[in-house]
Order: structure tokens, then sequence, then C-alpha cells
């Protein structure tokens, strides 16, 4: 069987996202956000999304990333993170399997990070636009052709959820809030009229994937972000929104001298309540540090290998 390799294009989009649904029943994509995950991805470059086609049908699909040096153009990549390259996402139809076609996608992408000057390529944990943060463990046979190229497991990501159709203030939320106004905080909607408070703060959290340069053109307005307050300085933060009946969580951060006073839990509270009132049956946070979520009442709804292989 005559496998060709090509470059993505943009007319390829609306055949990708049907057969990447038939192929990933777990990560359900429309066009418009495949094409943000890839074309608004500020790293992306025509090489590295390709696609494997057998008698001018597209039959796979890979898309890869690699930053120039350290932050890459996003401005999110850190120290740690300088000799990585990663896989976004990868499908082959199910009656090509078994065929070579994902070795094939795959060797022409591990060719590409490496021309980008990559020593580690990684499934995924990309703090760029991404699909999902690891291989969803339910694809056991993705898991085992990752394992069988060589790739190590490095942790599992859990994605953690929460039903709000019966939502209540919990005996924990108000020893919370008690404890958070005691020291003197409190959490509100965040305003415009914040952002130099909210430069400082963005400065001592030290995130970069959070906040990377232009980071401060969505905080000039209104709406699904609030901040704990001490007096006028911005000591907690999250951002949230709501698509259709589920909310999206985070991200979210407490300065370090400043955490373990219930102000997580009140910015998570006030901001689950929000998305009740717009309407969210459920609020999904990935990416998630778990044990403060369970302790909030949350569970894990799904679970994600990271993989890790040194070229």
């Amino acid at each position: 069987m005559k496998i060709d390799i090509r470059v993505m294009e943009a007319t390829d989009v609306p055949d990708i996202v049907q057969d990447w649904n038939s192929c990933l029943p777990y990560d359900q994509v429309s066009e418009e956000r495949f094409k943000h995950v890839i074309f608004d991805d500020a790293n992306y470059e025509k090489d590295s999304c390709l696609v494997a086609v057998h008698d001018g049908k597209i039959i796979g699909f890979i898309s890869s990333a690699a930053r120039d040096g350290i932050q890459g153009i996003d401005n999110r990549g850190e120290e740690h993170e300088k000799d990585h390259g990663y896989i976004k996402g990868l499908y082959v139809l199910d009656e090509y399997r078994r065929n070579g076609v994902a070795s094939k996608l795959f060797d022409e992408s591990i060719e590409y990070v490496k021309s980008k000057g990559k020593s580690i390529i990684r499934i995924l944990a990309y703090t760029g636009n991404y699909f999902f943060p690891g291989v969803d463990t339910r694809y056991e046979p993705a898991i085992k052709f990752f394992e069988n190229k060589g790739f190590q497991r490095d942790y599992v990501i859990n994605d953690v959820d929460i039903d709000t159709t019966d939502f209540k203030i919990t005996n924990q939320h108000k020893n919370a809030r008690q404890k958070m106004e005691k020291f003197g905080v409190h959490v509100e909607d965040y305003d415009p009229s914040m952002l130099d408070e909210m430069r400082e703060f963005a400065k001592k959290l030290d995130m970069i994937s959070w906040f990377p340069e232009g980071w401060e053109d969505w905080f000039r307005a209104k709406g699904n972000k609030v901040v704990a307050l001490k007096g006028d300085e911005i000591v907690g933060w999250a951002s949230f929104n709501v698509n259709g009946e589920i909310g999206w969580f985070g991200p979210t951060g407490v300065l370090e001298d400043m955490r373990h006073n219930g102000i997580g839990s009140c910015i998570l509270l006030e901001s689950v309540l929000q998305m009740k009132n717009a309407d969210a049956k459920s609020v999904i946070a990935s990416w998630a540090n778990t044990p403060f979520y369970i302790a909030n009442g949350w569970k894990i709804c799904r679970q994600y290998v990271v993989f890790e292989k040194h070229l």
C-alpha cells in the first residue's frame, strides 16, 4: 500500500476534523477549535502538521510543536522546557492501522522536532494551544503505540469536575471564608481599573505560561475573572468561562506566602457560583492540582499519561 506524507493544507481541515472525531471519541473537536489549537498557536509552522494520504484520501494526521529558543514566539516556554518538542495530536483511520501509517507520520514529525534543535519529545504537557494535556488512559492502542516507540511514562495529569445542579455552600467553604476574612482578604470580580495591581501580581506569581507577553489585553475588559484582595493588593486570581452547559475553571493562583489561608478555596467557590448562575450544569478544571480540588468536593473525571522520549 502506497502512503504519501505531505504538509497539511488549510483546505484539509474539514476532512481532518471529521476523521479526528471518528477516531478520538473522548476528544471531539469543532473546526473552529481545531483551527484555534493549530493555526492560532504562535509557534505554528506549516511543516509541523502532516497528513498521510492513500489514493487521494487523507487517512491520518499528526501535529507537533517546537519553540524557537526557550520562550518561543508565544513567550510561554520556560528554561526546563528548552530541549522539548511536542506531539499535539495523532490519529490514523481504523481500517489503515497496523500498516505502518502512524509510524510514518511519527517519524516525519520527529525529524521536524529535531530540525528545531530539540532533543526530547513529549506527549504532551505543552503550555501553548493544546487539544489535551496527555494521552487519555482509555486510548489503550495509542498508549501501546508510544510505549513500543520507546516512550517512558513521566506522570499522570487529572481533569476534575463538579456537578453544579445541586451545588451548595458547605461547611468546608464556610470555614475557608472565615479563615480568609480573618486574614484580611476578600474576593470580588476583577475590574480593568485593577490592571496595575494585576501586573504586580503576575510578576510575583512568575507563571510565564499564564502571563506571556501581551496578557494585559485580556485584562482590559471585565468578566470571567475574580481576584482576592488584601487591601489594594491582588494576592490571588482565577479565570473561568461557560460554554453551553459546561463551565471551565482555571488557571488560578495564589501568591506563595499567602497560601493555606482559605484564599484558593474561596476563589474557586466564587467562580463556581458565577458559572452556576450562568447555567453551567457542571464545571471542569483541566491539568488540575488534584488534592486541592478533592478537598473542595470535586472528583477526578479524566486521566492522561504524559510520555517522554530522549531523541
